[in-house]
């Protein structure tokens, strides 16, 4: 294009339906740098100026409040240029009376955090969704802290009885690596936190068919049998330095049976010693599988091995070993979390204890309660549906199922319906963009799967799906880079873990002057004996990308 061309844009048709097609249910899937935000408020503006609805009928809902503060502000600058552009072309009537009133009105409007509008729902309705009228929140980093002191006075008193699952997380978290910085309750504090965090799914987990006992006596065995034939190797054999760990097991075994742990064995002895050798020996099996993975497998060597003993059948005792190891790892984790979930409930209860003796309410309770009163008042859940005629949703990658189901109940056009994957939004009401390919946050409880089935839902639904593909950012020279990289392998999967690439488009014009892609080589990506390992890699790239921005910044001139 030249410099006086008016551009046009790949996705225009997309744009202007934002724009103008207000009464159909929308979502929007917008690349980095395509203007979302500016769409979303074109949206807004357009649905005021046409008295669709009023200021404090809408809900937008943000990722944080830094980004809240910055759409209103957006907000209240498109409206106060659309209405001096009415005004410069003569025309004075309903459009601009309904554009005076949102801006006198603006503060009216719930543009904030999810947590923000949940807060807004339980003090309207606080009686309904069983909460004080007066509830305080807790700031972010305030329910940790009152979680821990609540954890120290539930742990103090379990570790006087010592329930099992307790007993054998311990033993794996004292015979495990771990820090004088993380030490073992400091672990078990961070895992409960976590049930904390999911306390909405409150079901007890299902524990597999597990002979824990039987499974760590045949452990035990091959251990000690494999243990005999390596002793018969030279110690510096490299298939016998490999093993070294299964040696060291062994002894270890045989040890603790002299002192009268027939857990050993895996059979049964005393009570409390027979059960804590035996727990013990698990955490000793995990610990021997992750040491023994990975770069720290042993290496089969050549050549003969001990008079007597193959090297053959040294390699083929450690291959069943580290098989059964792999099984009963993964089984006895299954079995474990399951148990460990129901003990570690009484932390989140003596949690819950301390909140409602302060009278206050944390992040996820304002969530979990505003739900809980969607789904189990019709008459409540009637009256936010009337209450909030539009909702705008950014960042919906970032959504997890709790906000999820509030959001999609508060849009749905039929009051009785209380399922949220069954509901349908009104038509127009609902309008939520989200890019799948930045979901970052499933630590925070975002999935893309959610986001892909609920955008399948909402196109069951009568929902449109637009794409945003035109990148304002960054130049046609990197859009390609990307998009020839990214194109090929970013393919929709059908249980929706992948979601499918959409290419950026160009919009400026590449800049001459200056490369727009530099590829960094790795300074140092070989290790020992001129082999390539990951770990050199990772060691030697942050000084060489910290100096490649310190010359672009300091030193090259670029722009």
């Amino acid at each position: 294009m030249t410099s006086g061309d008016a551009p046009q844009l790949a996705d225009e048709a997309a744009r202007r339906s934002i724009r103008e097609a207000l009464d159909e249910s929308q979502l929007v899937e917008a690349a980095a740098g395509t203007g979302k935000t500016t769409v979303l408020v074109e949206r807004l503006v357009a649905i005021l100026e046409q008295g669709l609805g009023t200021v404090d009928g809408l809900a937008a809902v943000t990722f944080t409040r830094k980004a809240a503060g910055e759409l209103k502000l957006r907000l209240r600058e498109e409206l106060d240029k659309r209405l001096l552009e009415l005004r410069a072309a003569g025309e004075v009537g309903e459009r601009t009376h309904n554009l005076e009133a949102a801006i006198s009105r603006l503060e009216e409007a719930s543009i904030g955090t999810i947590h923000s509008l949940c807060a807004e729902i339980l003090r309207e309705r606080p009686v309904e969704a069983g909460v004080d009228p007066g509830f305080g929140e807790l700031a972010e980093d305030e329910a940790p802290r009152l979680f821990n002191r609540a954890f120290r006075r539930w742990i103090e008193e379990q570790l006087e009885s010592m329930p099992p699952g307790l007993r054998r997380e311990l033993a794996r978290l004292t015979v495990g690596p771990w820090s004088p910085q993380r030490p073992p309750l400091d672990q078990l504090r961070d895992t409960a936190w976590r049930l904390v965090e999911w306390r909405d799914f409150p079901t007890s987990w299902r524990r597999p068919e597990f002979d824990r006992e039987a499974e760590i006596a045949d452990l035990a065995a091959r251990v000690e049998r494999l243990a005999d034939l390596l002793r018969h190797g030279r110690r510096g054999d490299i298939l016998r330095r490999g093993l070294d760990r299964v040696v060291e097991l062994a002894a270890w075994i045989a040890r603790a049976r002299e002192l009268g742990g027939s857990a050993a064995n895996g059979g049964g002895a005393e009570a409390n010693g027979g059960e804590a050798v035996r727990d013990e020996l698990e955490a000793r099996f995990v610990e021997l599988r992750r040491r023994l993975s990975g770069f720290g497998a042993p290496r089969k060597g050549r050549g003969g091995f001990a008079e007597g003993v193959a090297r053959e059948q040294i390699w083929e005792l450690w291959k069943r070993l580290a098989e059964r190891l792999e099984e009963f790892v993964e089984a006895a984790n299954a079995d474990l979390v399951a148990l460990l979930r129901d003990e570690l409930a009484g932390a989140v209860e003596r949690y819950e204890e301390a909140k409602s003796a302060l009278g206050k309410l944390d992040f996820h309770d304002l969530l979990i309660k505003a739900r809980d009163l969607l789904r189990s008042d019709a008459a409540v859940r009637a009256h936010l549906q009337r209450r909030y005629s539009h909702l705008f949703i950014d960042e919906f990658q970032d959504t997890d199922p709790l906000q999820a189901e509030i959001l999609l109940l508060l849009s749905a056009d039929d009051a009785d319906e209380d399922d949220w994957r069954q509901v349908r939004p009104a038509p127009g009401k609902l309008f939520v963009v989200g890019d799948p390919k930045q979901s970052i946050y499933r630590f925070r409880r975002a999935d893309v799967m959610l986001y892909e089935r609920t955008k399948r839902r909402l196109e069951d639904a009568d929902a449109r799906v637009l794409h945003l593909s035109t990148s304002f950012r960054s130049q046609p020279r990197l859009q390609a880079a990307v998009n020839g990289a990214f194109a090929k392998r970013m393919k929709a999967s059908e249980d929706g873990s992948q979601a499918a690439y959409v290419p950026l488009a160009p919009f400026r014009e590449d800049t001459g002057s200056q490369p727009a892609i530099i590829a960094l080589p790795v300074p140092a990506p070989y290790g020992r004996f001129g082999k390539i390992r990951g770990v050199d890699i990772e060691e030697s790239l942050p000084v060489a990308v910290a100096e490649i921005v310190r010359w672009l910044v300091h030193e090259s001139g670029w722009v």
